[in-house]
Parts: structure tokens; C-alpha cells; sequence
């Protein structure tokens, strides 16, 4: 190493937690807190609200599978994310700049459409429910996609970005207090309408996020300079490129609206497994393996390369304008994760798809196992959820949301997304043993000597309800309330480290399209996967279904070594660069 001079002494920065915490005082993260509640919310009502609803009218869990369908605008709104990778005004909000003024009107519409949603009567017709829950399960995924770009372009440093991901699982998950232990408990005493309009309520009140947020400073240079692959390859080779893809687009695009519109108006509803059995794998190829296929092909067999290119082009024709345009939605956020991360861009594919699969499949069958009486269902009343799910599993998700928060300031990023693999699986075990009759659980209860306070504590609380409980409901909720604390606190653990895991792969300059794409495939399987296990529930019952998650869950832990592994060896390669050019 060369010794004709010394380099500068680094004055030593603040401590990792220190800096982050110094962050809390920034109204960043204050609107961020109130962005995810706004988030939270609409998905509590889709997934949470309805099916609480149609399990008390005795729909079935194959049907409450179907309908979850619905939601398949979370799995794939990176579809339309392209729409917003570019910052731009919405019409009448627009006054506050390219992205809080799409976020308010967003959140405007979801404010109506739940009002809508307090009036109608799914007994009556379940196609117009399902058609609002399918407009909201439309717009909320589009606000998301705006809100991952905006925390993402307004994050000054990997603090910033950290702690941002936490705050949004915080608020996203304290939204499932009100939508969930508040909604329930009102649902039990003055019925739907009022439990709807007051969710509306309070999501109108989020709102005021959108008016203290920051805009993005690049949100307001719209018209600056931009990495693109488009000028290093001809235009014979763009074109048939960005038609493929758009072809496959629409034909995917196509194949769920089919499926949507007969399962609203046909007078046979087509069938979610079989749907999901023959069509589903093409959906996926089109929209999500052939764009990833084509674009390593121009990386890889036509050499492209990014290059900073200006976002207008005097005198350009209206087709080479509709080329550009699209290329730099569809293909530039793509071609620039796989030309960074190379192989490694599978790994971290298949990690986005597989690690929260068995959240993802639960969340439509939770309602059901702990509101019905077949298939091994718990025949719970709405207070019990209320008190040991909304109540007791929101505490347990914020503070599992929080330790992870702090694990990862602490311990780094990649050990704390190995850890909640594991716990994400195991707990489904808890649920397993619940299905079977407790037998664990139970022997859990009087060895620790949390039986007793916690049967106390249901005792008190089944004073107040205004249904009939039954004579060991204290050792029920016991049950219920351990099972469901451990497994929200792994959830909020796990969902911390894969939304800081998935942050910190995203290159910020294409922020909206490729955060859009990783977060929509870790709901993309466990929501296709729903139809066909609420037929396994209606033929094998619950317990079958948690043994084929907690081994599914293996699948992510698997897969999380093996990237722990690949950024160590990365950040090995990169070390031994520097000592190499230094010599």
C-alpha cells in the first residue's frame, strides 16, 4: 500500500440507532405514520370486514376463497405502475405536486366507496358488494404504489429508509385496530352500516398526512435528465421488445377481468381453483416471467446499457414518443435490477414471492376459523376476535414491528430477515395444535401459569358481550389469545424485515415500478393459492391447511440463507476491490 501520504482522519459519525432515532423528528415520518394507516385501512375492509360479514350470513370458506380473487389488484399492481414511475399532478389535487396530490385523491375515493360499501346487502347481492370491494381493492394497491415511490424518493439515507419501513408497517398495522378490534366491537352492538361509515371516518381523517407530507424534490424536476437502456439498442430490436410485453400485459389484464365479470354476473360462477389451476400460471408467465425474460435478453444478448438521456426529444414522432415512453416504464426499472443484481435477481424474486406466502393465504380464511363452527373453525363471537385478534394481535404486531425496527438498526438488515422466516412459519404450528383440540397449547397454559389471568381476563370480557358465550370460554380465549399474540408479533417482525429487505434492493431512481413489482409478488401466490385451499378446508379441514403452510414456509427460510450468503459475498468482492486499488 502507497505510503507518500496519509489520508484524511473521518470524523466518526453518530452511532447507526442514534441516527435513527434523531430521524423521528423529521415530519417525514409523521406523515409517513399517516400515509400507512391510510393504507391500512382499505385492506382491513377487503380482507378483514367483508369476510367477518359474509362468514356471519354462512358463506363458505370456498366462496370467501373466490371472492378474495378480487384482491388480486395487490398482487399485481405493478402492472400500472409504470403510470406513476414518472411524477405528475392529478387533476383537481394537483396543487400539491406530483405525488401527495395523487395520494389525497386516492384516499378521497376509498372514503367514498366505503360509504357506498355501509349501504348495501351482500344477502341480497353479492355482485354489487363484490364489484366495490373490487373497485377499492383497485385504488388502494394505486395508492400504494404512489406511497412506496414517495418514501422511497423523500429517504435521505439508509436510516431514513429503515426507519421509514417500520413506520409504514406500524401504521398499517394500527389500522387493523380500528378496522378490526374497534369495527367488530361496534358491528356486534349497532350492525354494519355504522361499522362501515366509521371506518370511512377515519380514514378521511388520515388524509391530513397528505397535507403535512413533503414533496419529493424530484417530483418537482419532472422534465431532468434519467437513466434509460433505450439508447444503446437499435430501434428493431426496442420495438418487437416492448410489443411482446405489452401484448403479454394485456392478455393477462384480459384473463382476470374475464374471471371477475363471470364471477360477478354469470348465472354459474366459474371456479376459483380451477382458475387458479389453468389460468393462473399463464398470468404469472405473461406478466411477470416474460417481461423479466425479455429484459435480461437485452442485457445480456444485445449488450444495453443505462445511460443518462434526456426526458424530452425535439421533433420526435408520435410512435418513437409511444416507444420511449413505454420502454422507460416497462423495461429501464427491470433491465436496471437485473443488470445490478445479475443472478442474483432470481434470488431475490423468489424471495419477494415465497417469504410472506403464509400471511398472505391466511389473512382470507382468518374470519372464518375464528368465527365458523365446521371444518374445525373455533365458533368464536365477534367480541372474542375483536379482544384477542384486533385488540391483543394488533399490540403484539406493533411490537413485533418495533423489536425488528430496533434488531435491524442494531444487528443489520439480513439476520433479522433469517429470523422472520423462521417465525413466520413456526407459529402456523400454534394454529395447527388450535384446530386439533389444544393439547400443546393448553399444556403451554398451565405450565407458564398464563391460563388462569388470561381466563380471568375473557370471564370479564364476556360480561359485556351481548351474545351467549360458552361455559369454558375462559380456556377458549386463553387458547386463542396466546396463539394469535405469538403469531402477530412473528408477523410484524417478518414483515419489517422484508419491507426493509425489498427498500433496500431498489435502486430510488426507479423507485415506483420496481418496489411496485417485489411488493406485489409477496402477495401474488398466497392470493391465487386461496380458492384451492378453502376447498382443502371444506374437504380436510383447518388443521391440514396450517401443516401445509408451516412447510411451504420452509421454502422462504431456504431461500434467505442463500441470499444472506450472496450479499456477504458481494460485500467481500467490493471490499477486496478497494484494497486491490488502493495497493
Amino acid at each position: 500500500m502507497s505510503q507518500s501520504a496519509l489520508p484524511p482522519v473521518a470524523s466518526k459519525s453518530p452511532p447507526r440507532v442514534v441516527r435513527a432515532f434523531k430521524a423521528l423528528q423529521d415530519r417525514r415520518m409523521a406523515a409517513m405514520a399517516l400515509f400507512a394507516f391510510a393504507a391500512g385501512l382499505p385492506m382491513g375492509v377487503t380482507l378483514g370486514l367483508l369476510n367477518a360479514w359474509l362468514t356471519k350470513l354462512g358463506i363458505t370458506p370456498s366462496t370467501i376463497g373466490t371472492l378474495s380473487l378480487l384482491t388480486l389488484g395487490y398482487s399485481f399492481k405493478y402492472l400500472w405502475a409504470p403510470v406513476f414511475q414518472s411524477a405528475h399532478p392529478a387533476p383537481i389535487t394537483g396543487f400539491l405536486g406530483g405525488r401527495r396530490s395523487w395520494l389525497l385523491l386516492f384516499q378521497a375515493i376509498m372514503v367514498v366507496l366505503i360509504c357506498i360499501f355501509a349501504f348495501t346487502n351482500p344477502s341480497e347481492n353479492i355482485g354489487l358488494v363484490a364489484l366495490i370491494a373490487l373497485a377499492i381493492a383497485l385504488i388502494s394497491p394505486t395508492h400504494d404504489i404512489v406511497l412506496d415511490a414517495w418514501r422511497i424518493e423523500v429517504a435521505r439515507s439508509d436510516e431514513d429508509k429503515d426507519l421509514m419501513s417500520a413506520l409504514y408497517q406500524f401504521g398499517y398495522k394500527s389500522a387493523g385496530f380500528i378496522s378490526g378490534f374497534v369495527a367488530l366491537l361496534v358491528a356486534a352492538r349497532a350492525g354494519w352500516t355504522v361499522t362501515f361509515l366509521m371506518v370511512a371516518f377515519v380514514l378521511a381523517l388520515s388524509m391530513i398526512g397528505s397535507v403535512i407530507a413533503p414533496e419529493p424534490a424530484s417530483s418537482r424536476k419532472p422534465n431532468a435528465d434519467r437513466l434509460s437502456f433505450l439508447p444503446s439498442l437499435p430501434k428493431r430490436i426496442a420495438t418487437p421488445a416492448v410489443t411482446i410485453v405489452a401484448f403479454g400485459w394485456l392478455i393477462g389484464f384480459a384473463m382476470i377481468l374475464i374471471f371477475v365479470m363471470q364471477s360477478l354476473f354469470a348465472a354459474t360462477p366459474p371456479s376459483g381453483a380451477t382458475f387458479v389451476r389453468t389460468e393462473g400460471p399463464w398470468i404469472v408467465g405473461l406478466t411477470v416471467l416474460v417481461p423479466a425474460i425479455v429484459s435480461a435478453i437485452l442485457v445480456y444478448r444485445f449488450g444495453a446499457r443505462a445511460a443518462e438521456t434526456p426526458a424530452h426529444i425535439a421533433n420526435e414522432t408520435r410512435s418513437d414518443s409511444v416507444l420511449r415512453n413505454l420502454f422507460r416504464a416497462i423495461f429501464d426499472p427491470l433491465m436496471e435490477l437485473i443488470s445490478r443484481l445479475k443472478w442474483g435477481a432470481v434470488l431475490v424474486l423468489l424471495l419477494a414471492l415465497t417469504y410472506r406466502f403464509t400471511d398472505a393465504v391466511w389473512g382470507a380464511f382468518a374470519y372464518p376459523f375464528y368465527l365458523g363452527t365446521e371444518f374445525g373453525a373455533l365458533g368464536h363471537t365477534l367480541d372474542d376476535v375483536a379482544i384477542a385478534s384486533k385488540f391483543f394481535g394488533v399490540v403484539a404486531t406493533i411490537l413485533g414491528s418495533l423489536l425488528g425496527a430496533v434488531l435491524i438498526a442494531v444487528l443489520g438488515r439480513m439476520p433479522v430477515f433469517f429470523v422472520g422466516g423462521i417465525v413466520a412459519a413456526a407459529t402456523n404450528l400454534l394454529y395447527a395444535d388450535l384446530a386439533a383440540g389444544a393439547v400443546v397449547l393448553d399444556g403451554f397454559l398451565e405450565l407458564s401459569r398464563l391460563g388462569p389471568p388470561l381466563s380471568a381476563l375473557a370471564d370479564w370480557a364476556a360480561k359485556l358481550s351481548p351474545d351467549v358465550v360458552a361455559a369454558d370460554q375462559g380456556q377458549r380465549m386463553a387458547r386463542l389469545m396466546v396463539t394469535i399474540f405469538a403469531e402477530n408479533i412473528a408477523g410484524g417482525f417478518a414483515l419489517v424485515a422484508i419491507t426493509a429487505y425489498l427498500t433496500s434492493v431498489v435502486n430510488p431512481r426507479f423507485a415506483a415500478v420496481q418496489y411496485a413489482l417485489l411488493a406485489s409478488l409477496t402477495m401474488l401466490i398466497g392470493t391465487l393459492g386461496r380458492p384451492w385451499l378453502g376447498e382443502i378446508i371444506e374437504s380436510q379441514g383447518y388443521y391440514t391447511v396450517f401443516m401445509i403452510t408451516f412447510w411451504l414456509g420452509g421454502v422462504a427460510v431456504f431461500l434467505s440463507i442463500l441470499e444472506w450468503v450472496r450479499q456477504a459475498r458481494d460485500t467481500q468482492g467490493v471490499t477486496s476491490l478497494v484494497l486491490e486499488q488502493d495497493d
